[in-house]
């Protein structure tokens, strides 16, 4: 055999291996960017649904601006157990019923309570 055939044999294999190797960097390279292209589209997408669905949410949501103030300090100059830190039935009520958006129930179901009752 020639020298240089098998020179140019070994060479020509070798720019094949090389090109094969350049070719499949390149190609490898392109599929990534377009994985990632993928996964960028697919996060800007949930976050445009999320945006869509808070923006919906928030849109349904109705103020409603309840005062129960007056009730409330009267209740609290004249009644020692706040200085317990507790609230007293009629102050719970007051501020339960300002909660559910209802008027509040009177203490007892709107009875009176009998003159024992006061005395304990």
């Amino acid at each position: 055999m020639n020298p240089y055939v098998l020179l140019a044999v070994v060479l020509a294999w070798g720019g094949s291996v090389g090109g094969a190797f350049f070719y499949g960097e390149s190609v490898g390279r392109d599929g990534e960017i377009a994985g990632q292209a993928k996964i960028t589209k697919a996060v800007e997408d949930t976050r445009a649904a999320a945006q869509l669905g808070a923006a919906d949410a928030i849109a349904q949501i109705k103020v409603t601006n309840t005062t129960v103030r007056g009730k409330t300090e009267t209740i609290v100059r004249e009644n020692v157990v706040y200085r317990d830190c507790r609230h007293a039935p009629d102050s719970v009520r007051a501020i339960n019923s300002a909660l559910a958006g209802t008027a509040a129930e009177p203490v007892g179901g709107g009875k009176l309570s009998t003159p024992d009752a006061a005395q304990r």
